[in-house]
């Protein structure tokens, strides 16, 4: 590795500490409420349902 390389398996000693802090604390309300929203916004855009499946933009073409 040559001295200009940047590390990119390097974890800081905070992100360390963070990640055991996560690993032996639940999580709080909060962070549940936002876990289940954010998990909705994904399915919501993983699986998006077409309102006009016949395609009606298309109809004055």
């Amino acid at each position: 590795m040559r001295n200009n390389d940047i590390d990119k398996a390097y974890v800081s000693p905070y992100d360390q500490f963070l990640f055991e802090f996560d690993a032996k604390h639940e999580k709080s309300a909060s962070q549940e409420q936002e876990i289940k929203k954010h998990a909705r916004i994904s399915y919501l855009r993983d699986h998006a349902q077409s309102k006009d499946a016949k395609g009606e933009i298309w109809e004055s073409f």
